[in-house]
């Protein structure tokens, strides 16, 4: 015959078990790689229009040339929850073709000299063509379709790679709660991309810091999604 001391034990076992059991699913859970994939809506009333981004760029140049420019503690260029300034616009209206590497630039730069007016600039790459991303990740790999034109094909190992159908180098990398794209582009442009989901896994939050020669620093801003396909 049992005793009830061993029944006790025994049962104390049993749920002990299951605790450590739950725990280790739940740990697992928890740190299972963050998985972007999915088809994703650009959000126009939550993320940065076109031509505010454009204006923060001229801003940036007439701080940089004004004479008193150094100033120390004078602004620079501000964050997305502080530089946003009316209303956002739709994200398909900045410049035409696919904005790569900031090229393509048609105007006479000696022209520009003589008349004293800087030049003009290129909206940040891919910006006319990010109103709908399709993502595909898994473990080692992902790939990113821009509005059925721009594809972007990468490693996440954190080393650069050639993407955009050669158009830039592109560097992927998963950390702990976001995913990291840094593209490079021609003419020393460059693009660098923070990619945050929601705890549903329903939205997407890019914060981008596009670097172009006309400023020396970077214009940030900020892109959101909706998932379409759940």
């Amino acid at each position: 015959m049992i005793s009830s001391a061993s029944f006790r034990l025994a049962g104390a076992a049993v749920l002990a078990v299951v605790f450590v059991s739950m725990v280790s699913r739940a740990w697992c859970a928890g740190t299972s790689p963050l998985d972007f994939s999915g088809i994703w809506r650009l959000d126009d009333q939550h993320s940065d229009a076109p031509a505010d981004i454009a204006a923060r760029l001229r801003m940036e140049r007439r701080h940089e040339q004004a004479p008193d420019s150094g100033t120390p503690g004078a602004t620079t260029t501000a964050s997305p929850s502080s530089a946003r300034s009316g209303g956002h616009g739709g994200g398909r209206s900045m410049g035409g073709g696919h904005g790569h590497g900031g090229g393509n630039r048609n105007h006479d730069k000696s022209a520009d000299a003589d008349t004293g007016t800087a030049p003009q600039d290129d909206p940040p790459p891919l910006l006319a063509d990010d109103s709908v991303l399709n993502v595909a990740q898994d473990a080692k790999t992902i790939r990113v379709v821009f509005d059925d034109r721009d594809q972007l094909d990468d490693r996440l190992d954190g080393v650069a790679h050639p993407s955009l159908n050669g158009g830039a180098m592109v560097r992927s990398r998963l950390i702990a709660n976001d995913l990291q794209i840094s593209m490079q582009f021609a003419d020393d442009v460059r693009l660098r991309q923070e990619w945050i989901l929601s705890p549903d896994g329903h939205h997407l939050t890019v914060s981008e810091s596009w670097t172009t020669p006309a400023v020396k620093l970077p214009i940030v801003f900020t892109r959101s999604y909706d998932r379409l396909d759940i």
